[in-house]
């Protein structure tokens, strides 16, 4: 076969596999006018989503914390997911004002709740990848090379903060080694709760349902942002269409999804697969089980960990989906196979002949990473431990003032007290769970205790462990010696003697101190190895793409990374299961089909809810033309992961009908891979965040300033 012939098929086999659908991607601003977009069925201009020169639909987003949000009035309204929220609201509830079992919502300003929140909108944006590169050559050592760039990043801010010192400024890695975005900002840092629906409401399914379709759950919230103490007054809101959508309609998506890897290189997939996706999600349900004892039927108790409980579930069922994902595709295979590709490609290349070498030093580097993955995974675990990073944070200042005069010492506690307590911040307020903590840090021992290296073997060389067994009595009696005996269990005393005397609180010693000690010498090394693993894994990807862009004769989508996105598609259903059709809306009616006649908590709903989902008759335009009950869900083929939680999901138009909140189970692999099989992200409709606010929450007010009216 001639060479012609193999760079053809190469080309054809690569294209195929980096989508099957033109709907795939999460394309930066910058890429907006390469898309089709009329011919697929946007009726506005892609101007009208994106202007240098004025507002445009993209001066509507927003980024609120770890989610997405929009503007919808004039004066700072933010609509965007009750998940998003669940945290602020929970911190300013109690058994007393429980706003988050009962729903809050302000009439009037005055009566708003101010949040923690951080809210940021995009300004504008510029690649700075030259400047960031400058200095970096071909040949320069991995480490050097990160060195140079987070040297020369640090410089662009800085020069940016100085010229613009009323926006924040980041620049955001767009490809390893490659390619680099500057990003500035507006941040507002008063945002203040409107209306938030019940939790039965606002999570109706919980757990049950998280991750999975049919969704009949309310997951919206409306926050204002302020600045300079009056509402803010954003350069662009979105206009709400009513009567949201029918199946089959075109739709799109603005905001700022976190974080995908679908650049990585093929053995990525394996480290995820086999290491990080099931010890975590293993390590979390010990933990979500571990809080729920804690916590008993303590209102205020089950409040102050209903945020932690949430991320811990919802992260746990994410990774399950993901693994159950990549198990039952091709993913991986297809990931191998194309890296092959790419080396057939780069052996019948000169122009790529250099970059043959890099293959085998990848997977060299992968089967280093193999190795050290598990103990690497539950030692960071370890370390957000409250009492544990206690002792290990004691015994590094303790080694960092060791052979310092008195005067240097001094000298040295005086410049870093805020840091010292900042890494102390943990331990600091753990009294209240000391025996939550004492059960955990059991548990990560008796993990740690299954390790075949010999420097975490090490670690359990002590007369109180038995012969290094690792059964859980075993792991369990050595963690509770080491905890019983430590002088860090008395919080409160540690914690007033840091604030009058941190010398003398450095001095403090014991068997949790002395075990810390030797914990830090082993994982310091180990990250030291880890960080040199990566930072060389990461030169290779860049150089991997090289190939990848000359077969396709094309640019490249950059992985999320928390910076805004657009991506587009269709309402539409699909068939996850063999005989199984799922179709893209979901009713009020499921909703009363779920609450009776089960005992599922999940799909618990108050009395008077039912009552009024059965006996109000809602205006027409927020029904569903077939069933006549009103839309609650809706599922679409639009490429979102986790950030866009929250994004706005627009019609044709550019109006808002819905709200993104969650993906299908079987697109949580979205993160590694899209396609249009299995890939489905779901929203609550604009027609149900409309009925709940208006018949459940009788919330009038807020509706006309969103200048709704049916």
């Amino acid at each position: 076969m001639n060479r012609i012939l193999i760079v053809s098929l190469l080309a054809i086999f690569l294209f195929s596999f980096k989508s099957d659908s033109l709907d795939e991607g999460m394309f930066p601003m910058s890429q907006l006018n390469s898309l089709d977009l009329k011919t697929a069925g946007l009726e506005i201009s892609t101007s009208d989503i994106y202007n240098e020169t004025q507002p445009a639909l993209v001066n509507a987003l927003v980024r609120l914390g770890g989610c997405t949000g929009s503007f919808i009035s004039d004066s700072g309204l933010i609509i965007t997911n009750h998940h998003c929220v669940f945290s602020s609201v929970a911190s300013v509830s109690s058994s007393k004002n429980n706003y988050l079992e009962n729903g809050f919502y302000a009439p009037n300003k005055t009566d708003e709740i101010k949040t923690s929140l951080p809210c940021k909108i995009t300004m504008s944006y510029l690649d700075v990848s030259e400047e960031v590169l400058t200095g970096v050559e071909i040949n320069t050592p991995a480490l050097k090379k990160q060195e140079i760039i987070s040297n020369n990043r640090k410089s662009i801010i800085e020069r940016e903060q100085k010229a613009n010192p009323h926006l924040t400024s980041e620049i955001s890695e767009m490809l390893v080694g490659k390619s680099y975005t500057l990003f500035r900002y507006k941040t507002l840092d008063d945002v203040r709760l409107v209306y938030v629906p019940p939790k039965n409401i606002g999570k109706f399914g919980g757990e049950t349902d998280n991750w999975e379709w049919p969704r009949h759950n309310g997951d919206f919230s409306i926050v204002r942002a302020y600045e300079n103490g009056l509402p803010y007054v954003p350069e662009k809101h979105l206009e709400v269409n009513s009567s949201g959508t029918t199946e089959g309609d075109f739709t799109f998506i603005l905001g700022y999804p976190g974080r995908t890897y679908r650049n990585q290189t093929a053995q990525f997939l394996d480290y995820q697969n086999n290491y990080v996706l099931p010890i975590i999600a293993d390590w979390f349900d010990f933990q979500i089980e571990a809080i729920k004892s804690f916590a008993g039927d303590d209102v205020d108790m089950k409040l102050k960990y209903s945020g932690r409980l949430a991320s811990l579930n919802n992260t746990s069922k994410n990774f399950k989906g993901k693994m159950q994902g990549l198990q039952r595709t091709d993913v991986i295979a297809q990931k191998y196979d194309n890296q092959k590709k790419l080396a057939e490609y780069a052996a019948e290349n000169k122009s790529f002949n250099e970059y043959q070498s890099l293959f085998k030093k990848n997977e060299d580097l992968y089967a280093r990473k193999f190795a050290l993955a598990r103990d690497f995974i539950y030692l960071n675990q370890l370390y957000r431990n409250g009492i544990f990073s206690g002792a290990a944070f004691t015994q590094i200042n303790k080694e960092n003032i060791k052979n310092l005069t008195k005067a240097a010492r001094g000298e040295y506690l005086n410049e870093n007290s805020s840091k010292i307590l900042k890494q102390l911040s943990l331990y600091r307020g753990i009294e209240p769970r000391l025996s939550l903590e004492k059960k955990l840090f059991s548990e990560l021992l008796y993990q740690l205790s299954f390790s075949h290296l010999s420097e975490i073997k090490f670690l359990f060389n002590h007369k109180f462990y038995s012969g290094y067994s690792t059964s859980r009595n075993s792991a369990y009696k050595f963690a509770n010696m080491l905890w019983e005996s430590s002088k860090l269990r008395k919080v409160q005393k540690n914690n007033n003697l840091m604030e009058s005397d941190m010398e003398k609180y450095l001095k403090t010693n014991d068997e949790l101190i002395v075990f810390a000690s030797k914990v830090n010498r082993v994982f310091r090394d180990m990250q030291k190895e880890m960080i040199q693993i990566n930072a060389e894994i990461d030169e290779i990807i860049p150089r991997f793409n090289d190939i990848d862009m000359e077969i396709r004769g094309g640019s490249f989508i950059p992985d999320a990374n928390g910076t805004l996105r657009f991506t587009y598609g269709y309402v539409r259903g699909y068939e996850p299961e063999d005989a199984v059709k799922a179709s893209p809306y979901t009713t009020v009616g499921g909703i009363i089909e779920k609450t009776e006649g089960t005992t599922n908590p999940d799909y618990f709903l108050q009395s008077e809810f039912i009552k009024k989902m059965k006996t109000i008759e809602p205006a027409d335009i927020l029904k569903n033309n077939s069933s006549g009950s009103v839309v609650v869900g809706l599922l679409y083929n639009m490429d979102t992961t986790g950030g866009n939680s929250g994004s706005p999901i627009m019609d044709s138009k550019g109006r808002l009908v819905g709200v993104n909140f969650d993906r299908a189970y079987t697109a949580t692999i979205n993160d590694y891979a899209w396609n249009e099989s299995y890939s489905r992200s779901i929203g609550v409709d604009i027609r149900y965040v409309l009925y709940v606010m208006k018949y459940f929450g009788e919330a009038d007010e807020v509706l006309n300033e969103m200048g709704v009216k049916f």
